[in-house]
């Protein structure tokens, strides 16, 4: 199969595969909400911000294991890649079994760390139960993505993650319908999902890679030792992270109050939502993008970087201009009984951090790509420090309470994917800075352009907000006008091919 009709079938999937969970999002969190309540609801996502920390002593080896599988693999050497792969499944057995150790007794003591409210300390404990329990499985089934990487077969991780949605939804419905209103259930839900895609991805592993097999004799430490050398760079990139949006909902908790972290974790939904849609159409160029460059190939590898930056952002764009005009309307009806205001300045806010990711993302992963973490992971440590120091300090010495928390973070994103990330990322390379910094230009060009055209033609074409049809309406206007832009001005000749004419024919 051709390189360019396999990434028309990865694209697509991945597309539905956005717009299922995009859609079971939308409906299930005022379901959610709805049930529980906003504050009850605040608890799922410190529930997976809290258990998140947790990556910091797994990602450092299931960050790297399908770069060191996929390289071993397109050089020819089955039994080294063999080895990584047996070698990631033992460790991450290891290291489950470590962290449960600190995680239960934790969980069981969990009204002592965090503020609950005594009403709901029992369920909150048993839903982060669940979400911990959810992480270990998804811990030890990482290995098993590798084979649809290795093959360029994405689109089944897409079948896989859809299943996962599914199940997910079903389940919570099911038990929100038949029991007593618990948040736990979102939970369990969550956990019964990812088992499914766990089989899923394992029955794609023996069909795709068979000779990628668990071998007691393959496991070799010093394999996971090399790998580990290389990954942990992606722990502090990880720490990072945490320090600069995955502490946002836990101080909203204890420095301002439950409800308003309720509040910001609603915002969180469609953020959240566009940020999984960047990794996962950028992540389609990464099976083509570890071959060129292990090939040694580096004009094809520009040429393909230049393409994901422009797609993913082509893509990221339509979604965050078309809530950006038309959101606070989409709150309302979607959130109806809770500060509809306060809900879309704080979406609005978190997604100005993903503003400039739509084409940095692409550009975050080629210090992995070419083995070069250390010095780009340390200066995405100082982002999160700083990140952190001046969200306390605004917390701390200003009235702007939860708006601060959600708009400091942010800001510090976007500054460093305007700055360091190109930068870093053409030292890389051995290229020159303003070939990344053209697209740069092109992206934010066509933002602005979209947002304003989006505006204007609201006000020519005047829409009812008043009703899901005429949100509908509005969202398809602004949606086509940035399309449009975007398709002008931001995409290339090249790009413009795979989305249009490739699309369109198939």
């Amino acid at each position: 199969m051709g390189n360019k009709k396999q990434f028309v079938i990865n694209l697509a999937a991945s597309l539905v595969n956005f717009a299922v969970n995009l859609g079971i999002g939308f409906a299930v969190t005022p379901f959610i909400v709805g049930r529980v309540g906003a504050e009850a609801y605040g608890f799922v996502g410190l529930a997976n911000n809290m258990v998140g920390y947790a990556t910091l002593f797994t990602i450092a080896l299931n960050s790297v294991a399908g770069r060191f599988i996929t390289v071993a693999w397109h050089h020819g050497d089955k039994r080294k890649a063999d080895g990584y792969f047996s070698s990631t499944l033992a460790a991450n057995v290891l290291l489950a079994l470590m962290l449960s150790a600190v995680a239960v007794p934790l969980i069981l003591g969990l009204e002592h760390v965090i503020n609950i409210s005594p009403h709901l300390v029992t369920d909150v404990k048993c839903l982060f139960f669940f979400v911990y329990l959810n992480f270990v499985v998804s811990a030890l089934s990482t290995v098993l993505n590798v084979a649809t990487f290795v093959r360029n077969k994405l689109y089944l991780s897409s079948l896989a993650n859809i299943a996962y949605s599914l199940t997910r939804v079903v389940v919570m419905v099911a038990c929100f319908a038949l029991f007593p209103t618990y948040v736990l259930f979102v939970g369990m839900a969550t956990c019964l999902g990812t088992l499914v895609m766990a089989g899923m991805n394992f029955a794609y592993t023996r069909r795709l890679t068979p000779e990628l097999r668990f071998r007691k004799s393959a496991v070799s430490w010093r394999t996971t030792w090399e790998m580990l050398s290389s990954g942990v760079w992606n722990t502090v990139i990880k720490l990072q992270q945490i320090l600069q949006d995955g502490l946002s909902l836990l101080i909203a908790n204890l420095a301002i109050s439950p409800l308003h972290m309720g509040y910001l974790s609603i915002a969180q939904v469609v953020p959240n939502a566009i940020s999984g849609l960047m990794g996962t159409i950028s992540g389609l160029f990464s099976p083509e993008q570890t071959r060129l460059f292990a090939q040694g190939r580096p004009d094809e590898l520009f040429r393909e970087l230049a393409s994901s930056m422009r797609i993913t952002g082509f893509f990221t764009n339509i979604v965050f201009v078309t809530l950006l005009v038309n959101g606070e309307a989409f709150i309302t009806l979607w959130q109806p009984g809770q500060d509809a205001h306060m809900i879309y300045v704080l979406m609005v806010f978190t997604m100005g951090g993903f503003f400039l990711s739509g084409v940095a993302i692409t550009l975050q992963n080629v210090p992995l790509l070419v083995n070069r973490l250390r010095n780009y992971s340390l200066a995405w440590l100082g982002c999160g420090v700083a990140s952190l120091a001046l969200t306390l300090a605004c917390v701390e010495l200003t009235d702007w309470g939860i708006y601060a928390v959600g708009a400091v973070s942010q800001l510090v994103s976007i500054v460093a994917n305007l700055t360091f990330v190109p930068i870093y990322a053409a030292r890389c390379l051995h290229i020159r800075r303003r070939m990344f910094y053209l697209i740069y230009m092109q992206y934010i060009t066509a933002t602005v352009l979209a947002a304003t055209l989006g505006y204007w033609a609201g006000e020519a074409i005047p829409v009812q907000h008043d009703g899901w049809p005429g949100l509908l309406a509005g969202c398809a206007l602004t949606a086509f006008v940035t399309c449009a832009v975007d398709t002008l001005v931001l995409l290339g000749r090249r790009e413009r091919s795979v989305i249009i004419r490739k699309i369109v024919r198939k």
